[in-house]
């Protein structure tokens, strides 16, 4: 299989796409706890973020099958071998989070009686209802979010510090329509 100077279209749309709702979701989550309980507001952003997360879960699922059956663009024989070992780390928990998130939180959903309803269509419960576990896994989409963000600024940081410093066109690499 031939190394790409760049990521392939999809690859980009999908990093993009996910990136979004990604920050889109963190905002989101992050406020809609302050909504009083019992309020048609607060069911409707609750029911929001799961179908958007869950949306974002099957967009990184299909992420990553794309990533494993595309190579993706070698990075720079200049950069030190810790940078590269930080790369593929960072990247792997970025995955690992983004897989954990959606995935703890329909499980925490499914232990209440509500269940999730995808922009409108009821999807379980499939559980019985268990507040223990639903406060457990709560607490672990929320713990994971925390990572994830901490992630996320190390990526972008790393992300500009290739486009300012390294200058490497590692950065451009994934921007839409660049070459």
């Amino acid at each position: 299989m031939e190394t790409p100077a760049r990521y392939h279209s999809v690859a980009i749309a999908l990093h993009w796409l996910i990136a979004i709702g990604v920050v889109v979701m963190i905002g989101l989550g992050w406020s809609m706890v302050e909504i009083p309980k019992g309020t048609p507001d607060r069911a409707f952003y609750f029911n929001l973020h799961k179908s958007i997360g869950l949306t974002i879960g099957v967009l990184v699922l299909i992420r990553l099958w794309w990533r494993l059956t595309h190579r993706p663009p070698t990075l720079p024989e200049s950069m030190p071998a810790w940078e590269v070992s930080a790369a593929k780390i960072t990247h792997a928990l970025l995955y690992a989070c983004l897989l954990v998130m959606p995935l703890v939180g329909f499980l925490a959903s499914n232990f209440t009686k509500y269940g999730v309803k995808y922009f409108g269509i009821q999807v379980g419960p499939f559980f019985a209802e268990n507040q223990a576990l639903r406060e457990t896994l709560q607490e672990v989409h929320e713990a994971v979010s925390f990572l994830l963000v901490g992630l996320i600024v190390v990526h972008i940081l790393a992300a500009f510090k290739h486009l300012l410093l390294d200058k490497d066109r590692v950065f451009q690499r994934m921007l839409p329509g660049s070459r």
